[in-house]
Formats: structure tokens, sequence, C-alpha cells
């Protein structure tokens, strides 16, 4: 079975969107909103990518990923 190119891109992001959900990378919500409210400094510090990941794992639900048939 060939998938087509929309469907790989589906199926890669079902993936990114669980590995972002079950990531063990935590930042409080409280922390995450100071970090976030400077972020001129966090920007430049380093654990922007801690940042980054933990305000996309806010805003992700957890989901079950769709099988492919």
């Amino acid at each position: 079975m060939k998938l087509s190119p929309e469907a790989l891109a589906g199926a890669d992001l079902e993936a990114i969107i669980l590995a972002i959900a079950n990531s063990p990378i935590v930042v409080r919500r409280a922390t995450l909103a100071a970090l976030l409210a400077d972020w001129e400094n966090t920007r430049h510090s380093a654990d922007v990518d801690e940042v980054i990941l933990a305000w996309i794992a806010s805003h992700v639900s957890a989901r079950k990923p769709a099988t492919l048939s």
C-alpha cells in the first residue's frame, strides 16, 4: 500500500503531536507564563528550547494516534 504525500504529512504531524504530548519536558504554568512574559531575555537563554516545547505541549491535547489501514 502506497500512501499519498498528504497522508504521510498527516502521519508525521500526528507523530510530532504525540511526541510533544508525551514529552518529559514539563514547566509549571506559572513558571511558563513568567518566562514568556520576559520573552526578550528568555529567547536568549540556554533553556529557550525547553520553554518553546513546554508552550507547545501546553496547547496540545492528549489524543490517541489514528491508525493507518
